[in-house]
């Protein structure tokens, strides 16, 4: 029997074992999606703290039921290691690892070919590799595939099948999770999509396919660097409407009524979270190769990276009209999540502002009910306060750089001296108050 009916087989009567590399935000939400199906999934994860608490039932993504995630692991339907032989059974296997940016905000790709390294060494002859995590268009096939091949002495659409399809987590969603979110599927050949196709209709409803991987990665990249323009658009507006004594948002809600040609994006001090603030520097990476400028998307992110600046000026501001400096200001932050109601705190406006303000001297402190700890890149640590009237009324300035829900207007106005709203979760004016 060939290597592709045998495959088919095993979906068929889902005998197949899955791997997953990588169990963060996009990896373990997707062995859980499989583990949910019967399939025997192996996660793998270079952190061993990570790889013990998958192990023992313990629940570290907020969009994953803690008693769904015990019950698999009980069940033995799902376990974690962090040794790549632990992959050598494995019939499909998807690799979910990070792809940041280094020094020099270029594509770090050490996490790609570290995983490429050890899963070309154990895969066994007949294996269906897909990578999901976020980079530029031509990775797959001119990065990826390379290196399979090279580690594993085999050869890509002969021997195994590679596929690109964009991961599309949006932690705190509660109406799209992996599961019933559209997947797009792109592989290098047809019978890698046929493959693709019939192992993800596994675990998620929908398969999206497209003619290559390039064009699957291109699409990760076209979402995000939609919404990084189109929010750094209105960051600006709000800006200037600032300067104009113009209320943005009553602005938005109006130009909101139009029933068509127009969606509403909202200000705020920053974008957050791994995706959106990165995949124009992706994208700027591979357009250089093809002696191409993207005019608007550098333009877009560098209006982004003033943001955390702008913000510190505003602070600044609001501190000297009540006739205080930043240095030596106890200043209170209210949210470090990059967004409301989650946990995740990766690439968000907060840190970068609350790094600003350290500089120039001011007292950092925050509030967060979803986040304990932080740490900056500077090395220094923060440990969420608690929540109380002593600490809103002890800080010279509170800025609310989160709207999470339970943040309650009134009694932050109630309690505070001076507040700076980035979020305007107080939209009542006061002479307190000061605005994006």
């Amino acid at each position: 029997m060939s290597n592709r009916n045998r495959l088919f087989q095993k979906i068929k009567d889902r005998s197949l074992k899955v791997g997953v590399v990588g169990l963060g935000y996009v990896g373990l939400p997707l062995a859980v999606c499989f583990a949910e199906k019967g399939i025997l999934v192996c996660g793998l994860d270079t952190s061993a703290e990570r790889v013990e608490k998958v192990n023992s039932g313990q629940n570290y993504i907020a969009d994953i039921s803690d008693e769904l995630l015990q019950d698999l692991v009980r069940q033995q339907k799902l376990k974690a290691s962090t040794d790549f032989s632990f992959l050598k059974e494995c019939d499909a296997i998807f690799i979910c690892v990070p792809t940041p940016l280094d020094k020099f905000r270029k594509p770090d790709m050490s996490f790609i070919e570290k995983a490429c390294k050890g899963i070309g060494e154990t895969m066994q002859s007949g294996t269906f590799i897909s990578l999901e995590s976020t980079t530029y268009p031509t990775t797959t096939e001119d990065f990826v595939l390379p290196l399979l091949e090279k580690y594993s002495g085999m050869k890509g659409g002969e021997d195994f099948w590679l596929a690109y399809s964009p991961e599309r987590v949006d932690p705190g969603n509660k109406e799209y999770s992996t599961k019933n979110t559209p997947k797009v599927l792109g592989a290098i050949s047809n019978d890698g999509l046929e493959i693709g196709k019939a192992i993800y209709t596994i675990a998620v409803s929908e398969i999206h396919p497209v003619s290559s991987p390039r064009i699957a990665e291109m699409v990760k990249i076209l979402e995000n660097t939609y919404r990084l323009v189109n929010i750094s658009l209105i960051n600006e507006l709000a800006l200037l409407a600032g300067k104009m004594d113009i209320n943005i948002w009553e602005v938005i809600d109006a130009a909101a009524t139009k029933p068509f040609g127009f969606q509403a994006f909202y200000p705020g001090p920053g974008v957050g979270g791994h995706c959106i603030p990165l995949d124009p520097f992706y994208l700027e990476h591979i357009a250089k190769k093809f002696n191409f400028d993207l005019s608007m998307i550098h333009t877009a992110g560098h209006i982004d990276l003033l943001m955390a600046h702008r913000m510190t000026l505003k602070i600044t501001s609001a501190l000297n009209r009540h006739r205080k400096s930043i240095n030596g200001s106890k200043i209170l932050f209210l949210g470090v999540a990059y967004k409301p109601n989650i946990n995740d705190e990766r690439e968000s406006p907060a840190l970068k502002i609350m790094k600003e303000v350290e500089s120039k001297g001011g007292e950092v402190s925050y509030y967060d009910p979803y986040i304990s700890s932080v740490v900056l890149d500077t090395g220094s640590r923060y440990e969420s306060v608690d929540w109380s009237e002593t600490v809103l009324a002890d800080a010279d300035c509170v800025v609310i750089t989160t709207n999470h829900k339970s943040f309650n207007a009134e009694f932050i106005e109630k309690n505070s001296k001076l507040i700076v709203d980035l979020r305007n979760v107080i939209t009542e004016a006061s002479d307190k108050v000061y605005k994006l």
